[in-house]
């Protein structure tokens, strides 16, 4: 797998590429990298050009801003697929990733060739009760932190992309007309309902809910991402 840098006027970011075929993007999920999808890297390599993006602020990309918005990393996104000459990608994200995916679908339909999400919420509440309060009890933490930590700002920027800056709504996600697969875990840390909110307003889009999978099912079970991508996707 070749990994590559892209540099930006705010800092380089991190993606790596491998395969052939149509293009492919993994989005990885909040405070990961994109070395969360390795276990999928040997099958879907075999079917498209796989790009696995380290997000702003994220593994080995830089920060380089103050504040870390959907639009900042759509932008970043979009500035990749013109970097690589990709006119529209397949996208599949997890959790976060999964947000971002949403937000390119709506607001950039026409990069957007298709749409697979894990553990997605466009609502900060979509999370199980324990989970978003351990998010709000975390940001609390971070604004206590000195302004001479030298890592407060990148933490609250990320932490902020599940609570102030998850920028999508319901008339984002209507208008939506990528082919969309929907996913969770039965055990997910996104609600059943969010899950089955985002299926209704997402129109004509699909829905899948993973026996006995967590939030990130697809790393304990690479097998059930796989085999949701072959009935997905229509030339495989």
């Amino acid at each position: 797998m070749e990994e590559k840098i892209l540099k930006t006027r705010k800092g380089n970011l991190f993606y790596r590429k491998t395969g052939k075929g149509e293009p492919l993007l993994f989005l990885h999920g909040n405070g990961e990298d994109s070395s969360i999808f390795r276990a999928q890297f040997p099958f879907f390599k075999k079917h498209f050009t796989v790009y696995a993006l380290d997000t702003r602020g994220h593994g080995q990309s830089a920060l380089g801003v103050k504040r870390l918005t959907f639009r900042q990393i759509a932008k970043d996104i979009l500035l990749l697929l013109d970097a690589e000459k990709v006119e529209n990608v397949h996208i599949i994200g997890f959790s976060d990733g999964g947000n971002f995916g949403l937000y390119l679908a709506s607001h950039h339909p026409e990069r957007v060739a298709s749409l697979i999400t894990m553990g997605a919420n466009y609502e900060a509440d979509g999370l199980i009760d324990d989970c978003y309060g351990e998010t709000i009890a975390t940001q609390e933490s971070l604004l206590a932190l000195p302004d001479s930590d030298p890592d407060k700002i990148r933490r609250l920027c990320i932490n902020s992309l599940m609570l102030d800056e998850l920028d999508l709504t319901e008339r984002d996600l209507r208008r939506i007309k990528t082919k969309t697969l929907i996913m969770a875990g039965e055990f997910d840390l996104v609600t059943d309902e969010q899950t089955e909110k985002i299926h209704r307003l997402v129109p004509g889009s699909r829905k899948i809910i993973v026996p006995g999978g967590g939030h990130d099912f697809f790393v304990s079970d690479p097998a059930a991402l796989k085999k949701a991508a072959i009935a997905f996707y229509d030339f495989l």
